[in-house]
């Protein structure tokens, strides 16, 4: 049983692609979608972003790997850097329609992560029209490194291989079902749950989310890349249009 608590979520590093399978290369049809990406010269299996002025891979996970860039805290910061940068300079001009257009430009990326981050699901009985937000910080990466660390200072290493990192992943979710055990149903935001109750779960799901994050690190999975493309695999398996509102396996959507 892991008797550290506390630590922390949400999206990590690039790593190269696994041996053996395709590699993505860039693709100008991105850039439609992307205003700040750009092709590096004699390298296809990266993106150029001009905001952060930096590359980045794409090889990984392709266009899902350039929508991980465009999610992360600090080219959202660059953006609005650049954004402030050229409301400076028009706003020399002094003219009221510069400035109107201006503050809307400056508004409008944070505009779009609002709407983006208040998706609230009503498709459902008691589903909550409250919204409920993960802490931008720390990272998976940050989570990854923090347990690695603990794990190294303590001589803990040789135990922490895949296989015993997955049996004990598996004991911890046991533990989070025994704190739903014998209760009626639980209604999302877990109404009538005690302080105690609740600190309990949350325990037992730090474990789980950092037994996950130690067993991708050892078994060299990019978490976030990887359920990015996750996602991307379940639109095109679920497309709205034909599931919405049913429970069915898209296999049976195939036939």
């Amino acid at each position: 049983r892991l008797p550290w608590r506390g630590v922390m979520a949400s999206v990590g590093v690039q790593t190269p692609a696994k041996k053996g399978r395709r590699m993505q290369k860039y693709r100008e049809e991105w850039e439609k979608e992307f205003s700040w990406l750009h092709r590096v010269q004699e390298n296809a299996l990266k993106a150029r972003c001009s905001a952060c002025k930096r590359d980045f891979s794409i090889s990984h996970g392709g266009v899902c790997d350039v929508r991980q860039h465009a999610a992360g805290g600090g080219h959202i910061r660059s953006i609005r850097m650049q954004n402030q940068r050229r409301a400076e300079c028009l706003k020399a001009d002094g003219s009221p329609e510069v400035d109107k257009a201006l503050h809307s430009s400056v508004s409008s990326l944070e505009i779009k992560v609002e709407k983006t981050d208040d998706v609230v699901v009503e498709d459902g009985p008691g589903n909550s029209t409250k919204t409920f937000r993960f802490s931008r910080e720390p990272t998976l990466e940050d989570i990854r490194s923090l347990q690695s660390s603990f794990a190294a200072e303590r001589g803990w290493g040789k135990y922490h291989q895949p296989r015993n990192l997955l049996l004990a992943l598996v004991g911890e979710v046991g533990e989070v079902a025994e704190l739903f055990q014998w209760r009626a149903e639980a209604p999302e935001g877990l109404p009538g749950w005690t302080e105690s109750e609740r600190e309990a779960l949350s325990d037992e799901l730090s474990d789980v989310l950092i037994y996950l994050v130690a067993l991708a690190d050892k078994c060299r999975v990019d978490l976030p890349s990887a359920a990015l493309r996750k996602i991307e695999k379940n639109h095109l398996k679920y497309p709205a249009e034909k599931v919405y509102g049913s429970s069915k396996k898209y296999t049976e959507y195939q036939k």
